[in-house]
């Protein structure tokens, strides 16, 4: 009998590969969003560094030009982290629909690989099915043999 072959393999290998396609989308999506978050903590960082810079130098100078400097670059840290943060969140976003769409690329790569599955265990079926037939035909042709020497050698 012949060996078993997939007439599918094609389209399974082709889902196979769309499915490691969407894999690596979502790891730089993920990769994307991890660097957001970073730039986000950075940004906060730098917030808190100037807020306690700024208590210390009131304590010490009264610059009005120094206070407003101060101000404006507090105001644009505070910007710029509600911006990264709305960029994390539109990232997230973004992932989570690439997940979505490696949801239904794993579902139907797992489609076709329940049709091979399928498949092949009733190849393997008919194949042991065969194999015991044969086996089968061997035994009673030596049984037969066996009972024609036995009445043949009797006579």
């Amino acid at each position: 009998m012949k060996r078993f072959t997939f007439p599918l393999q094609a389209l399974l290998e082709m889902r196979q590969r769309k499915e490691e396609k969407i894999e690596l989308q979502l790891a730089e999506k993920n990769r994307s969003v991890f660097e957001a978050q970073q730039e986000l903590t950075k940004i906060h960082d730098t917030l808190k560094e100037l807020q306690s810079s700024e208590k210390e130098k009131r304590e010490h100078a009264n610059s009005v030009q120094l206070l407003r400097y101060s101000v404006a670059y507090r105001f644009k840290l505070k910007q710029d982290l509600l911006l990264a943060g709305r960029r994390i969140e539109d990232l997230k976003a973004e992932a989570v629909k690439i997940q979505k769409l490696l949801v239904i690329a794993t579902q139907d790569r797992r489609a076709i690989e329940l049709v091979k599955e399928r498949r092949f265990q009733e190849w393997k079926k008919e194949y042991l099915t065969r194999e015991q037939n044969y086996v089968d035909d061997i035994s009673q042709q030596g049984f037969i043999r066996s009972k024609k020497n036995e009445t043949g050698s009797t006579h």
